[in-house]
């Protein structure tokens, strides 16, 4: 439990996104034996347990894992986490990981869920910082890396006036603010409205993101921006992000 600005209780949650497959980086890895990519380790340490552990000592009283790909794997994972870092796991199948993105996924993980909830994308590597700023903000909020060089393949944001007037890949990079990294909070009086946004998305493209739904909650300018300033991270998404995620563990380990 936390105390909002207000000084209301609140229930914090955790929300891991873990069913994709991982189509990229099992080119170079055998993915089927290791499992979906939060079970990747990096200096002895899964990312799943990362960030279990941060969850749990940012007081989060659930932890929502949307599992697909070798969902057996996964549930062992969780099994031996809840036994060691006493956290209290739901798991949530998403049997359609294959035709489905992480809208769908993030959709049935926020079914029943109340409060604020914490979402990771499953295949980050964070410095804790970066998490840390995001949870303690009083409203809806987004990390977003203000620093790195953009590629076409970046989930670009251009944000004016505190609004998110254009998000994708799509978006020109001479345009861009930055890029949203995969690490949000929905505060308990947004996440009524995110549902149905993530409903509404998931019903229109299975196989769309969730981070679009940022955009519409940005437009009464309520959207709180969290700016990463040269905090390290990554995504991994192929053999390329995994090498970058053990160059920069010592460091991001070093600050925790």
């Amino acid at each position: 439990m936390t105390l909002d600005k207000a000084g209301l209780v609140f229930c914090l949650i955790g929300v891991i996104l873990a069913a994709g497959r991982g189509q990229r980086l099992s080119g170079d890895m055998n993915l089927e034996e290791i499992g979906p990519k939060c079970l990747l380790p990096i200096d002895g340490c899964t990312l799943l347990e990362r960030m279990v552990a941060d969850l749990v000592s940012l007081d989060a009283g659930t932890i929502t894992v949307v599992i697909g790909y070798r969902a057996e794997l996964v549930q062992k994972a969780c099994a031996m986490l809840e036994r060691e870092y006493g956290a209290d796991f739901n798991l949530v199948r998403n049997d359609d990981y294959l035709s489905t993105n992480t809208a769908y996924s993030l959709h049935i993980g926020l079914a029943g869920a109340h409060g604020e909830a914490v979402i990771l994308n499953g295949d980050l590597l964070y410095d804790r910082a970066i998490l840390n700023d995001v949870v303690k903000a009083h409203q809806t909020t987004i990390a977003v890396d203000n620093v790195k060089s953009l590629t076409e393949e970046s989930f670009k944001v251009r944000i004016v006036n505190n609004r998110i007037e254009e998000m994708g890949k799509a978006v020109p990079v001479e345009r861009a603010t930055g890029e949203f990294i995969g690490i949000s909070k929905i505060v308990g009086r947004d996440l009524g409205a995110a549902k149905r946004l993530l409903e509404a998305l998931a019903a229109d493209d299975p196989n769309t993101y969730y981070d679009f739904i940022y955009q519409s909650l940005s437009e009464d300018g309520d959207l709180a921006y969290s700016f990463t300033n040269d905090l390290k991270w990554t995504e991994i998404d192929d053999i390329h992000d995994l090498k970058h995620a053990k160059s920069i563990a010592g460091i991001i380990a070093a600050r925790r």
